[in-house]
């Protein structure tokens, strides 16, 4: 049995609070810690701050965009 610290695991717990969880639990914890991390870094990384499902949200600002025409260089 190991002890753990779920304010480390859980945002809303303001003190420390132990509690004993079994070797497989805290094997499974501590995978999930790693691959948040993990997730994070790549998107660090690679700049990807924006969700993959705003691509509707993308599209109708880029179609809101002036572009100004040019002015045909016409003979008067």
């Amino acid at each position: 049995m190991i002890r753990i610290n779920l304010r480390d695991y859980y945002p809303f717990y303001k003190s420390d609070f132990f509690v004993e969880v079994t070797n497989e639990i805290f094997t499974l914890l501590k995978q999930l810690s790693r691959k948040e991390h993990a997730d994070f870094e790549r998107r660090r990384v690679y700049k990807a701050y924006y969700s993959l499902d705003a691509d509707e949200v993308l599209k109708r600002m880029s179609s809101c965009w002036f572009y100004p025409r040019k002015k045909s260089m016409s003979a008067k």
